[in-house]
């Protein structure tokens, strides 16, 4: 149990640009809970908001209310002037830091932001607010630690640099000068050391970095802050700086408003660090006396007693968690954590919100699971309260785990026999209505969606009547069995009569359709079942209700829903019915076009477009993509954007892969032997065929049945699919770069991915989404994310190519920038394989596109 797993900072992000704010979010929301506003309205709006944030990372530059105007609003309310605010901008003067400073700002932070600077500086001004407003723990104010004018070194071996730092910090700091490496640890191994250090990096002989890691090593000094004071300005330097224990980092040359709160808020962090030292010293001493006390009658309770120190750390576990868990003493003194690993799962919330780190004085008795040492659960009730001294100080927390395995076991057999079906095992009516209750609350709070399904048997009665009630009994629990199997994870199925079963769904953005998943339903509860060495067969008809839209409480979507099903018995055996004719419309449009998706193949309706890639810079054709085309014969030309997903719904993606796999290469193979292939064609790979762990075997099966070389195959996936699934994605990739296949991520900028990430991913290429090189010559932002997407890619090695381009001052824009290859109607559209074989045997002879 940790005191840093009980409370996630909450951080105010105020940007007008999306793609910042999600930047600064994947870098903070490990540790942080996060709120974003893209607008100074609104951020101050959510600064009054209780709980408020403790902490505001602020853009200047905004339409309307710019950040200045929000910074001086929040400073001149009593409600939100405590709140540090941090600008983080594209601003860099000195007069925009001075501006801000003066305005109460807590520090500046210039864009494009580093990650470690950025949480550096966040923890930073998190710790002193909590400092600041800690009275019940700093309970002696800002003067805990009386002490003479604090003392800064400046190690530089520039004059001019030791006297621009003097004029900054003379006036409030005793200040000492050395001017060599070696003079600057004479004078911290002296008498007096500094309290702060402020060192340049680039000196002759002993340098900045060899400086700081040899105070580093000195156990009396090791606490002595350090920022480095220095012209080297890369990632790699600040990098090396941090890894060496600098406290901060100011590049020269430095402006004298930031040199000034820097100095004084690790000053600040440094006597907010000798205060907490002294004060575990006192309290260790008290805590001796009081344990010796508490040992006594706590090794000979039944009971599992602990004490907490106000850190989470045990300073007491008694020997009865030996029986109860299986763990001695020792092991809770070694792991802190140890208690979270062995509590169940599903439990984990509840103790988060009601154990000793949810911030309470007292806690209620709290039941839960905890998997023995043996491998057995045990329930264990907990009780606890925090321990105050005379003085209304936090000395930790004292709790006891009692064993009531046996009375919980007894407590389930008895709640399993009310709230559950005895013969099919599933929730019956009465816990059904208590789940959907429950459900319909959730959504209204969290504002989502939900689908209720009434099942009802066909042909049930028959069953019964001619194989008799035992055979109807065990067709219910193999209903009930492939209910389960195919919705796992989902406790909310119920049988609430004889043939009929109720189901919640969660309505998921991403998802599959409710109508696709009750249709699928449907078809599994068709399939025969054997009775008795018979097959018998069932039917099943299923009438959906929608929340909120057909209700809003439980009784009206229950009506709707039965309702529903009516219709959808009268329609016959197998139907499926929503209670909105728009969406019983909508969800036969679907199937119908699902039925013409599963035929396409057969009847030859698919066919592979192809578009061309070329070199921006030597006008050369590089490559190809290969794109799907679907000619219907009534509906004609349908969408990649409404079949592919629909095809990924209900599992035709992969075959559809396969062959989209084949033709195209098959097609290479043809070019090829004409002396007309270009150095590569891409092949787009869905999700769903990476998630399968089989593409690696499709694509070299492909590759050794056509002879085509891996070289000549490029396959394109999309980053937010490759973030979902890190581990099987990686491998999958790994295997295939080991082919000699080339890879290529697409839509890159659109996925939010992670920077480690696409440097484990190790691929070859990236595509830049059409969707910010369409509008990027009038879109700053645009234009911004297309600049930084180029310069990573370069930064990672990688080849850039830019999709959509349709003019050529978009070409000459991107070439000047440093792209690599272009894609688009300025080079040609997606042509068929007879036509863009013509096109690769007359590129040659063409003039140059721009």
């Amino acid at each position: 149990m940790s005191r840093s797993n009980q409370h996630r900072p909450r951080i105010l992000i105020v940007d007008d640009v999306r793609e910042n704010l999600h930047l600064l979010m994947n870098i903070l929301k490990v540790n942080h809970t996060m709120m974003a506003a893209t607008s100074g309205e609104k951020a101050i709006e959510i600064a009054r908001r209780i709980p408020q944030p403790e902490l505001i990372l602020l853009d200047i530059k905004m339409p309307g209310m710019d950040g200045y105007s929000v910074l001086s609003t929040l400073k001149s309310d009593p409600a939100t002037a405590h709140i540090p605010v941090i600008f983080i901008s594209a601003l860099s003067d000195a007069a925009d830091i001075a501006g801000g400073l003066e305005l109460g700002v807590a520090d500046y932070i210039t864009k494009p932001v580093d990650p470690e600077m950025l949480l550096l500086r966040v923890n930073t001004q998190l710790t002193l607010q909590r400092y600041r407003e800690g009275p019940a723990l700093f309970d002696n104010g800002p003067d805990v630690d009386p002490a003479p004018v604090p003392s800064v070194l400046l190690v530089d071996d520039v004059p001019a640099n030791v006297h621009g730092l003097l004029e900054v910090l003379r006036d409030d700091y005793r200040v000492v000068v050395a001017s060599s490496g070696m003079k600057a640890l004479d004078i911290v191994q002296s008498e007096s050391p500094p309290d702060l250090i402020l060192l340049d990096i680039l000196m002759p002989g002993l340098g900045g970095y060899e400086v700081c890691e040899h105070i580093k090593s000195l156990p009396e000094r090791s606490r002595i802050p350090i920022i480095f004071v220095t012209v080297a300005d890369s990632k790699e330097d600040k990098l090396k700086a941090f890894q060496l224990g600098a406290a901060d980092y100011i590049t020269k040359p430095f402006d004298v408003d930031e040199v000034r709160a820097r100095v004084r808020m690790h000053l600040e962090l440094g006597r907010l660090r000798r205060y907490l030292e002294r004060l575990v010293g006192q309290r260790t001493a008290m805590l001796q006396k009081s344990e010796d006390k508490y040992r006594v009658l706590a090794d000979y309770s039944p009971n599992w007693e602990y004490w907490l120190a106000p850190d989470g750390s045990y300073l007491y576990v008694s020997p009865a968690c030996v029986e109860i868990s299986g763990y001695v003493p020792e092991d809770f003194f070694s792991e802190p954590g140890l208690m979270e690993k062995i509590i169940a799962p599903a439990d984990l919330p509840a103790w988060a919100e009601f154990g000793p780190n949810c911030g309470k004085e007292a806690f209620m008795p709290l039941a839960l699971r905890i998997r023995h040492r043996d491998g057995g659960e045990r329930w264990i009730e907990h009780t606890a309260k925090q321990v105050i001294n005379d003085e209304g100080q936090l000395l930790g927390w004292r709790g006891s785990y009692a064993n009531i395995t046996q009375r919980r076991q007894a407590e389930q057999r008895l709640d399993f026999f009310t709230h559950r079906d005895p013969l099919t095992g599933l929730s019956n009516r009465a816990l059904f209505a208590e789940l959907l209750l429950h459900a319909s609350k959730q959504a209204e709070h969290t504002q989502s969606e939900f689908a209720l399904l009434f099942i009802n048997l066909d042909n049930f009665k028959t069953i019964n009547e001619s194989l008799g009630h035992r055979a109807g009994d065990r067709l219910l629990v193999e209903v009930a069995t492939r209910l389960r199997d195919f919705l796992p994870g989902i406790d909310a199925i119920a049988r609430v009569g004889g043939d009929e079963f109720n189901v919640i769904l969660e309505l998921e953005e991403n998802g599959p359709g409710v109508d696709l998943l009750g249709q699928r339903i449907i078809d599994i509860l068709s399939s025969p079942y054997q009775l008795d060495g018979n097959s018998a067969y069932v039917g099943a008809s299923i009438g959906i209700a929608l929340y909120p839209t057909d209700g809003l409480d439980v009784e009206t979507l229950q009506s709707n829903a039965d309702a529903a099903l009516h219709q959808a018995k009268a329609m016959g055996h197998g139907s499926l019915r929503f209670f909105s004719p728009e969406m019983s419309r909508r969800a036969k449009e679907r199937l119908a076009l699902e039925a013409d998706l599963r035929g396409a193949l057969e009847r030859g309706e698919f066919s592979l477009s192809y578009q061309p890639q070329v070199d921006l810079r030597s006008s050369e054709l590089v490559g190809l993509e290969a794109l799907i085309r679907w000619t219907h014969p009534v509906r004609g030309n349908v969408p990649p954007s409404v079949f592919i997903p629909l095809a990924e719904e209900c599992g035709l993606i992969v075959e559809l892969g396969d062959w989209i796999l084949q033709t195209a290469c098959r097609q290479i193979r043809r070019w090829t032997d004409a002396g007309l292939a270009p150095r590569h064609t891409a092949v787009n790979i869905s999700a769903v065929q990476l998630s399968r762990g089989r593409l690696l075997d499709s694509v070299t099966s492909t590759l050794e049945k056509t002879g085509v070389a891996p070289e000549q195959l490029e396959l394109e996936i999309t980053e937010s699919f490759v973030m979902l699934e890190r581990e099987l994605s990686f491998q999958s990739l790994a295997d295939l770069r080991a082919l000699g296949v080339s890879l290529s991520i697409d839509d890159f900028g659109t996925g939010y991915s992670s920077l480690s990430y696409l440097q484990q991913l190790k691929v070859h290429k990236l595509k830049i989404d059409m969707s910010f090189v369409r509008d990027m010559m009038k879109n700053s932002s645009n234009a911004g994310i297309v600049k930084a997407v180029i310069a990573l890619g370069k930064s990672l090695g990688l080849e850039v190519i830019a999709e959509g381009v349709e003019d050529s001052d978009q070409a000459h824009y991107l070439r000047d920038l440093g792209c690599d290859v272009m894609q688009g109607y300025l080079v040609s559209k997606p042509l068929p394989d007879d036509e863009i074989s013509k096109f690769l045997a007359d590129f040659s002879k063409r003039k140059p596109i721009f």
